[in-house]
């Protein structure tokens, strides 16, 4: 039994391994990850990289690495996979879609608004959903979207705060600032 339940998906640690892009989260991480108790998570941002020929049809090519991939880590691993998928990314929806097709674990969305995120579920879906929210504000906006429109409430959060670091955008005194401080997110 484990300790950490995101859906219908149990760990025996409360760890959900960050979904660095660009070759750095892969299926062997992820792997890892899942084998040791944790979350597993692939970054699928430029991951169409680890396919040949991905110059010729750069979006196929993140299509057939996503499932690549995917399936590699389900080969090394009976744990908890998940995926990192930027709304930002200009194949996001084929993204998603070829992740639940694939029966990805859990799906992390942010880097803009996963307002639809929902939509690519049905009800016979395993795959848990979780927006990266940087404020109490933009976690309500999501609940309510997906709550009125799906009937779907977020899975979980990752809450990134100004000490977050990566693309969060915030200013230099933002990030010192007590205003800013992730309690008072």
């Amino acid at each position: 039994m484990g300790i950490f339940k995101i859906k219908n998906h149990e760990t025996s640690l409360p760890l959900i391994q960050g979904g660095m892009a660009v070759g750095i989260s892969l299926d062997n991480l992820a792997a890892s990850v899942a084998s040791e108790g944790g979350v597993g998570v692939i970054g699928t941002a430029g991951i169409g990289m680890t396919v040949d020929g991905y110059r010729k049809n750069f979006r196929q090519a993140s299509i057939d690495g996503l499932k690549n991939t995917i399936r590699r880590a389900r080969e090394k691993t009976r744990g908890v996979l998940g995926v990192n998928i930027m709304v930002a990314l200009t194949n996001y929806a084929e993204m998603v879609a070829t992740a639940v097709k694939e029966k990805i674990d859990v799906i992390i969305s942010g880097a803009g608004l996963p307002l639809d995120l929902p939509s690519y579920l049905d009800d016979r879906s395993e795959t848990a959903v979780i927006p990266v929210v940087s404020s109490l504000k933009s976690a309500t906006v999501i609940f309510k979207r997906w709550y009125g429109r799906y009937g779907y409430v977020p899975d979980g959060f990752v809450v990134e705060g100004p000490k977050a670091g990566g693309h969060l955008g915030y200013r230099v005194e933002e990030i010192f600032s007590e205003d800013s401080s992730l309690e008072k997110t």
